[in-house]
């Protein structure tokens, strides 16, 4: 069983949540309400991601491991550091670290150097003598003093930090050489901050299933902790799948020496995928021909709603990482599509609704939607359906969402943008598309779309590979293979190469 424990720090008490640490601690360094509050700004946004390996470390020795969630720790136990054996000690900041080295504390730190204290969070009074007037704040913490008071000849230009927040920047240079940060993977001579937002840092991003998280080509666990090396990590930036350096290398799929600045990607066909997919946002909507138009004018025709003009169909791809004035205004509207056909999907810690970070493509809170296209499909400028597309590699693609606005439904638009996304993973030669589907909508996707239900043992299977895959509960996943991409003769007509939409389309 997993407990969460909660390291906020609150100004009503003296102590950091269940783990009480003491403000009068008499030890190597003493902790202050100011240093709590500095604490803090781990928790966040901008601080620790969450799902960061910690573990706690005495001595040089591990005694005990977690990972950060929201404004705290997640763990096998219910006392971070009482079960680590420190109950007494009260510091843990000082000794919960990352996996490569960085205490909590010390990361913080990095982060009070980078952020400048807004007068509102200062302190009104001077920390010397206790008087008001003409103040010099520190943009290290809410410190404020009188020119005289901190012997300063004359007012500080740019960024200044008092006598407080220098004595801390100083004690953490020495920080490489304790044998906790040692132990815990810290390497002299290479950034561990900067590693934190790097490819060495080992993130749980769906804690739950952490145990299928593994090396995509050895399907084991561990990596290294201590820089670049065998054991090192690194993911593809389109089947988002993880490999150890050392296994690619015997592999004789990479030899790589460092880790690559900018994107990587496993193999050729990922590479492939992730150009054609960029290719697509930059080359804007496609307009479709008359000749894939046949169902939808059927269904209008059926409900007596015959559209008399011109039907300016178009479909595109786009993602909230290339945006433009147009493309954030197509993005809004897909958002307002699905929440107006599903309930908020809900983040149970914060309460915050997942969907907008689903179509923008954005990571939040562990959960990584960084690989998300958004498909659109407008009938003449109005985007009448949308759906979530996520590409893994050749192996598969997922469709965690896909909709129809209300007034537009049962008009052919659904299994329109459904052909259109199907025919873009042809052409990227993606073998099999999975979705999930409520129970009581199964049929219509295994009846008039091809889709069959995936049995347990084998999506357990895949999600080893694509541990990232979207399933939501009460719903069951289904498959379909990908047919394959037609190649079109230059002496042949549109006409009779445009693949037949069927005319059956359920009413969303």
């Amino acid at each position: 069983m997993k407990y969460y424990l909660s390291l906020v720090w609150s100004s009503n008490s003296s102590t950091i949540g269940s783990l009480g640490v003491s403000v009068h601690s008499r030890t190597q360094w003493k902790i202050t309400k100011k240093d709590q509050k500095m604490h803090w700004l781990v928790f966040e946004e901008g601080g620790l991601p969450d799902g960061t390996e910690v573990a706690y470390y005495s001595r040089g020795k591990k005694l005990l491991v977690g990972y950060k969630q929201g404004s705290g720790i997640v763990c096998s136990c219910s006392q971070f550091e009482a079960h680590a054996g420190w109950a007494s000690r009260k510091k843990p900041y000082g000794y919960i670290y990352t996996s490569n080295g960085v205490s909590l504390h010390e990361f913080a730190m990095s982060l009070l150097r980078g952020r400048k204290s807004s007068v509102r969070d200062s302190d009104d009074l001077c920390i010397i003598c206790a008087d008001g007037g003409i103040l010099v704040l520190c943009d290290g913490c809410p410190r404020a003093f009188h020119k005289e008071c901190a012997s300063l000849l004359a007012v500080p230009r740019g960024k200044w930090y008092c006598k407080y927040c220098e004595n801390k920047f100083q004690r953490e240079k020495f920080v490489e050489h304790n044998a906790n940060a040692i132990a815990a993977g810290r390497i002299s001579g290479i950034d561990p901050i900067e590693q934190i937002s790097k490819r060495c840092m080992r993130t749980v991003k769906n804690p739950e299933e952490a145990e299928v998280i593994a090396c995509a080509l050895c399907r084991c666990y561990d990596f290294s902790k201590s820089g670049f090396g065998p054991r090192t990590v690194i993911l593809c930036d389109q089947c988002e799948k993880e490999y150890h350096v050392g296994c690619l290398k015997k592999r004789k799929i990479a030899d790589l020496k460092e880790l690559p600045k900018g994107r990587w990607f496993c193999c050729a066909d990922c590479k492939r995928i992730y150009s054609a997919l960029q290719n697509s946002l930059h080359s804007g909507e496609e307009r479709l021909s008359e000749s894939c138009l046949g169902a939808v004018r059927m269904k209008l025709k059926e409900k007596h709603m015959d559209f008399v003009g011109d039907l300016d169909v178009r479909w595109r791809l786009i993602s909230g990482k290339v945006t433009s004035r147009e493309t954030r205004v197509l993005l809004a509207e897909a958002v307002s599509i699905f929440h107006d056909c599903f309930d908020p999907i809900v983040d149970s810690a914060t309460g915050r609704d997942f969907i907008p970070s689903m179509v923008y493509g954005r990571n939040i809170r562990g959960q990584d939607f960084g690989g998300m296209y958004c498909a659109i499909l407008t009938v003449n400028s109005i985007v009448v359906s949308a759906g979530i597309l996520r590409i893994f590699g050749q192996d598969m693609a997922e469709l965690p969402l896909v909709a129809t606005r209300i007034g537009s439904q049962g008009q052919g638009y659904f299994q329109l943008l459904l052909s259109c996304i199907e025919k873009l993973l042809a052409f990227l030669n993606v073998r099999r598309f999975i979705l999930p589907s409520a129970v009581e909508a199964m049929s219509i996707w295994t009846e008039k779309f091809g889709f069959k239900e995936i049995p347990p043992d084998l999506l357990v299977s895949y999600k080893k590979t694509c541990w990232q895959l979207i399933t939501f509960k009460g719903t069951c996943m289904l498959e379909k293979m990908v047919p394959k991409c037609r190649i079109i003769r230059h002496d042949v007509t549109e006409a009779e190469t445009e693949t037949e939409t069927e005319s059956d389309e359920p009413d969303e």
